[in-house]
């Protein structure tokens, strides 16, 4: 097991997790097919991102990038803010045009994905958010995903969860409750450990088997595109079948 030092400060833990998780600008990739053009992980309609209570109090004393989330008043905020998980707030930025990368959230660093636990509380690497995957890009190229990113996501997790044992038990039971979703979807859970590896989780017996990232699925748009065939496309692979 790998030993985390749980003594930290917010600043500290921002600057060992900053890597963007992929060389590609994904919020440029789904944006477009948003129905505000922002992407998805900046859009406030779509996700509403929250702060540890230390780490509200960092962001204040640095930035005013964040306030407070308000809401509409709607039922969905209500249902929103009793689901926020215990010693965390829910916040919203100044917008992604914006954006000041240093100074983004943990969840925002996460996004789309979480740290996923099976039963025994062992932490085995990133799941991703069902609800978003006809919007974000990444979910349907996870390939994309690198390596450093997932090391430093795993480093930061267990950092919070050394300190924060009730944000450890928090994710061990929504990690059930995701496996208990895609069990009455009839599918697999999807995985990425820390090593490089994709994996399907049996949601029942919690097996797990490794598969190649060419088997994973692509959802809503970007299925679709990965679908069509391109003229300049064609031409290459007619120059490649030449050579």
């Amino acid at each position: 097991m790998t030993d985390f030092n749980s003594d930290f400060t917010f600043k500290e833990l921002y600057q060992e997790f900053s890597l963007p998780l992929s060389e590609i600008d994904c919020g440029e990739k789904c944006g477009p097919y948003n129905d505000h053009g922002v992407p998805v992980c900046c859009d406030i309609e779509l996700v509403v991102p929250s702060a540890y209570d230390l780490e509200w109090e960092y962001l204040q004393s640095e930035t005013e990038l964040w306030r407070l989330w308000q809401g509409s008043g709607s039922v969905e905020q209500e249902e929103l803010t009793r689901k926020v998980q215990p010693g965390q707030q829910l916040l919203q930025c100044l917008g992604h045009q914006y954006c000041q990368r240093s100074y983004r959230s943990i969840t925002c660093r996460a996004f789309p994905f979480y740290p996923y636990q099976d039963s025994s509380g062992n932490l085995l690497g990133l799941a991703y958010y069902r609800e978003y995957r006809n919007q974000c890009w990444i979910i349907s190229n996870l390939s994309a995903v690198k390596d450093e990113y997932k090391k430093q996501f795993q480093r930061a997790f267990g950092k919070i969860f050394q300190r924060y044992p009730e944000i450890k038990e928090n994710f061990l039971h929504f990690s059930g409750y995701m496996r208990r979703q895609v069990a009455d979807a009839d599918e697999g859970l999807t995985l990425l450990d820390f090593a490089g590896r994709a994996f399907m989780v049996n949601p029942i017996t919690e097996q797990v088997q490794e598969i190649s990232y060419c088997d994973l699925e692509s959802y809503g748009p970007f299925g679709i595109m990965k679908d069509l065939v391109f003229p300049d496309e064609v031409q290459d692979q007619v120059q490649t079948k030449k050579n």
